[in-house]
């Protein structure tokens, strides 16, 4: 059973008044049925000269005395047991009451904890505008929602400020980039080029090819954290065919089994996530290797062959910059499996790697229903 908080405080209600009036009850009949106050020595005295004086009493006058002793210690027993029936009652029904009581009390002093929770369940990216109305005494309630606001104001300036830097780079770097590469080709394409310079273009073609993959590639990381813009049907088999048709794995022996199925979520991201996967199986491969692709049930999978990965090697494979067995060198970037975990996260998707028996990686990426 869940104990809510709620139920935590009018349970304590209930039990101190359960409690207290059962002390006070107990109490008040003990007090009752104490026995008499022994008498001072002057009253001793008086008595025992009265009945030094008084005859003794005849057998009759001793069974009318006994009666009325036996009588006497009955109605006290009657008395004593009413008590004990009556402050049981009372104390049931008053527990009773003050448990509803309770109940009510503890509902209303935590409302402001319910409606937080429920702001903060509610809550994402595209809503940091909301607030919790503050109202009521200035209280620790009040601290609460005003704390749980000015957070909230906190986030909303975080994530547009990394919508603005995404936007603004993705301007910025591009333009140079793309000019960059213009010259390089224009300056090697000329009549008068020397053969020096053709090959100084040749060489800084795969530099710069490469500097607008990691630009790009931490842009979509940039986007995709921020969450997905546009939900829209999109069939995963569709965006695996069309990303193998644009890769071309030469080499690869390709075991594609795609089963219709779609998902809710942003096709450029998709697509991204889709791509990224099936260019690392394909970049992190042996020759003559082989790729596995499948898509059924709102899950994509993808396998390959290659190098024997540790599992605690793939645990670290989706942060940025991380490859198969070393980091921030050779080719690509190390992007790829960090802009899919962040574009799974934004779609609500899991994404699980495993290594393969004999080498390999197998990557499962599955969408919520």
């Amino acid at each position: 059973m869940r104990l809510t908080a709620r139920l935590r405080l009018t349970l304590l209600y209930a039990g101190l008044i359960a409690l207290s009036g059962t002390a006070v009850a107990a109490l008040i009949i003990v007090l009752s049925f104490l026995p008499a106050r022994a008498a001072d020595p002057v009253q001793k005295a008086g008595i025992a000269s009265v009945k030094k004086v008084s005859p003794a009493p005849s057998h009759k006058e001793q069974r009318y005395v006994a009666a009325a002793e036996a009588a006497k210690a009955q109605a006290r027993a009657d008395l004593r047991e009413r008590l004990i029936w009556g402050a049981a009652i009372g104390v049931g029904v008053l527990t009773l009451l003050s448990g509803g009581l309770g109940w009510h009390v503890a509902g209303r002093v935590l409302r402001p904890v319910h409606t937080v929770s429920g702001t903060a369940r509610r809550l994402s990216e595209q809503n940091l505008h909301e607030r919790i109305p503050v109202s009521g005494p200035n209280d620790e309630m009040r601290e609460l929602a005003e704390t749980f606001n000015a957070m909230l104001a906190r986030l909303q300036r975080s994530f547009e400020a990394q919508s603005r830097f995404a936007a603004n780079a993705s301007h910025e770097l591009r333009g140079p980039l793309t000019t960059q590469r213009a010259l390089v080709e224009v300056a090697a394409g000329g009549p008068s080029a020397s053969e020096d310079l053709r090959e100084l273009a040749s060489s800084l073609g795969p530099v710069l090819a490469r500097q607008e993959r990691v630009v790009e590639g931490l842009l979509a990381l940039a986007w995709s954290e921020n969450g997905t813009s546009a939900i829209e049907p999109v069939r995963l088999d569709t965006l695996v065919r069309t990303s193998l048709d644009r890769l071309a794995p030469d080499g690869l022996t390709v075991s594609a089994e795609l089963a219709p199925t779609a998902v809710q979520g942003d096709p450029v991201l998709l697509d991204l996530l889709v791509d990224n996967v099936i260019r690392n199986a394909i970049r992190h491969n042996v020759p003559n290797g082989q790729l596995w692709l499948a898509t059924a049930d709102r899950t994509l999978t993808v396998s390959n062959t290659g190098r024997q990965v540790s599992a605690d090697r793939l645990a670290e494979l989706v942060e940025p910059f991380r490859r198969g067995t070393r980091d921030r060198v050779g080719e690509g970037a190390g992007l790829g499996l960090a802009i899919v975990t962040a574009v799974a996260a934004a779609h609500h998707a899991e994404v699980s790697l495993t290594p393969r028996e004999g080498g390999g990686i197998r990557v499962r990426v599955e969408f919520p229903p």
